[in-house]
């Protein structure tokens, strides 16, 4: 018999919450199979099996929380095997490249994942590929719990399906859902940095009519088929921006409040994900073309929404942009500040509007832009001059080729 405890995670990380469990018990399992799949504060990892034998009993089960050395699964193992704990990897080197919430899909319809042909970044598979694999798509939810709630006209109702547990309080029926990992992360970083970060947000907008038509004819010889989005560009200008103005690319050193000038640019990509808010990082952006950023932004981007990241990918940020007009019509907003750095640039939705050009109203592109600073260490008279370089950057887009 041997017990299978939850290796050290790294990271100063020792807890986790149970997303999967791949086994079950009298089950026969290969070593270096999958077993469990975990999600920490910083991402979700697959824990492989540390050998071969037979599953004899689960001391665990999904959204169980678990701590570094508790014991998760016991085996039988009928020949003598020198056993070492397999450290748990991250979900984009496990052979069939594919979020957890994606394999749990997989398994709940019955599907073998390894049969399907992944049409993802880089052949991950992803949910309308497990979904196009039955042949009639089917949306399954655990347990879920449907609650209906009344509207304006009373012959009608909207529904939302709800996992969780139906508890009835003086008030009414309520549905309890515990936190995951990932949310309670965000959750804390985000009162920590709200609550010791002193935060002030300017308010801007940039006419990006001559960026765009730019980015529409950007052709890179060594990328033909590379389709561009404005944010490389907003990158690439806030590159410029930091270069000229550096205290908005330093950090306050916390043990004796020095100004730590940082002499690379790593920028922090706020991503919109199933865990919640992921921001990966793009090291040393100044070095890059707009084309390699690109590229950059879209494997960070698939990497954070199929939670195939390592802890490392999230570290090291010395400025950071939140792409909120990514995810809907958001214009300003009040981007929090990640520890160790001094501001954060939120990109709302852009939209055509009337705007005053040599004296005449005309419909131009127009950029909302929310920029939140540390005010311990950034006023008015740093900011502004930052932001409106990033402005001009961007209205003036041969600003690029000097």
């Amino acid at each position: 018999m041997m017990e299978f405890k939850l290796p050290d995670l790294g990271e100063g990380v020792h807890e986790g919450q149970v997303l999967a469990v791949h086994v079950v018990e009298g089950q026969s399992i290969k070593e270096d199979a999958p077993l469990l799949e975990v999600e920490t504060d910083k991402a979700a990892v697959e824990i492989p099996s540390p050998c071969t034998g037979t599953v004899s009993a689960i001391h665990v089960k999904e959204k169980q929380l678990v701590h570094v050395g508790d014991v998760m699964i016991t085996f039988t193992i009928e020949t003598k095997q020198e056993v070492t704990p397999k450290a748990p990897t991250q979900t984009s080197v496990s052979k069939i490249r594919s979020s957890p919430s994606v394999r749990k899909l997989a398994r709940e319809l019955g599907i073998d994942i390894g049969s399907i042909v992944g049409t993802g970044s880089g052949g991950r598979v992803t949910r309308q590929d497990v979904k196009n694999a039955v042949a009639e798509p089917i949306v399954v939810e655990s347990t879920p719990i449907t609650t209906t709630r009344p509207v304006a006209n009373p012959t009608l109702t909207i529904e939302t399906e709800i996992e969780g547990v139906q508890e009835q309080t003086e008030f009414g029926i309520v549905v309890r859902q515990p936190m995951s990992q990932a949310r309670k992360a965000i959750s804390r970083a985000m009162a920590h940095a709200w609550e010791t970060i002193p935060h002030v947000t300017d308010c801007n907008d940039a006419d990006i009519t001559e960026i765009d038509k730019m980015r529409k004819e950007f052709k890179d010889p060594d990328q033909p088929n590379l389709k561009l989005t404005l944010l490389p560009f907003v990158l690439k200008a806030i590159c410029r921006s930091l270069k000229k103005y550096p205290i908005l690319n330093a950090a306050i050193c916390q043990e004796t409040g020095d100004v730590l000038f940082r002499q690379y640019v790593n920028i922090a990509i706020g991503i919109d994900s199933e865990r919640g808010l992921i921001a990966p990082v793009i090291c040393d952006v100044d070095r890059m073309s707009v084309g390699e950023i690109s590229a950059h932004l879209e494997q960070i981007t698939a990497n954070a929404r199929s939670a195939s990241f390592s802890i490392a990918d999230t570290k090291g940020a010395t400025y950071t942009v939140s792409n909120a007009g990514a995810v809907g019509r958001t214009r300003y907003s009040t981007p929090i500040i990640q520890q160790n750095t001094v501001a954060c640039l939120a990109v709302g939705r852009a939209r055509l509007m009337p705007w005053v050009v040599e004296n005449e109203i005309v419909p131009r592109l127009i950029l909302p832009l929310s920029h939140s600073i540390d005010h311990r260490l950034i006023d008015g008279g740093r900011e502004i001059p930052f932001i409106e370089h990033l402005i001009n950057d961007l209205e003036h887009p041969m600003r690029f080729a000097v």
